[in-house]
């Protein structure tokens, strides 16, 4: 839908490099990413916070941010409860930095809402948390449908340490032209980032 998060999710500038750097502004050096692009959002903070749950809010932060429209963004505490900015009585950078300090993958895993697979579309999460502790989350930033409804996904992640947001460009084993299909990606999170079980969340 025109003007929504999904919308806005697949119109975010892209660099014209694909390099990405750190919150120490150093290029990283990396050769277990394959990158397809990666996001023109430089880091907010000049400490090791902006990592993968972070991206999450940051970007929807942003959307709302830029919509102006701060007035509806909530984020979460560490266990899942909703907090409004609205509420918070905070300056925008400092509500998001007390989310990303206070909040991870868990928060997200706990406080968004399920989804179902056939229903994933751009600005969607795939979370991974087992106990409350590290966990790790992928960000759908793009879908493709044929005509025979198989549908593949753009999908992206930051990481650690704190570094700019990048779309992952598929192998062959897993996806297609550097889309991945949904079974692809859990395949390629069980062979690289094995932080659990992936579920599917939404703001």
């Amino acid at each position: 839908t025109k003007n929504s998060y999904s919308d806005w999710i697949t119109k975010l500038p892209l660099k014209k490099s694909k390099i990405i750097k750190t919150y120490r502004k150093n290029k990283l050096e990396n050769g277990f990413y394959k990158i397809f692009a990666v996001v023109k959002m430089p880091l907010l903070y000049n400490s090791d916070l902006e990592q993968c749950a972070d991206f999450s809010f940051r970007f929807r932060a942003e959307y709302f941010r830029q919509k102006k429209n701060l007035n509806k963004l909530y984020l979460f505490d560490y266990s899942g409860r909703k907090k409004y900015f609205k509420k918070s009585k905070k300056k925008y950078k400092d509500f998001l930095k007390w989310s990303m300090v206070y909040a991870n993958s868990y928060s997200i895993k706990k406080g968004c809402k399920k989804i179902k697979p056939s229903d994933l579309k751009p600005g969607d999460m795939i979370v991974q948390n087992k106990d409350g502790g590290i966990g790790h989350v992928s960000i759908i930033m793009d879908v493709c449908k044929n005509s025979k409804g198989k549908k593949l996904y753009l999908i992206g992640y930051s990481f650690i340490p704190a570094q700019e947001f990048h779309i992952e460009k598929a192998a062959k084993e897993f996806g297609k032209g550097g889309w991945f299909s949904l079974k692809g990606y859990y395949k390629y999170l069980e062979k690289y980032l094995d932080y659990g079980d992936p579920v599917l969340r939404r703001f």
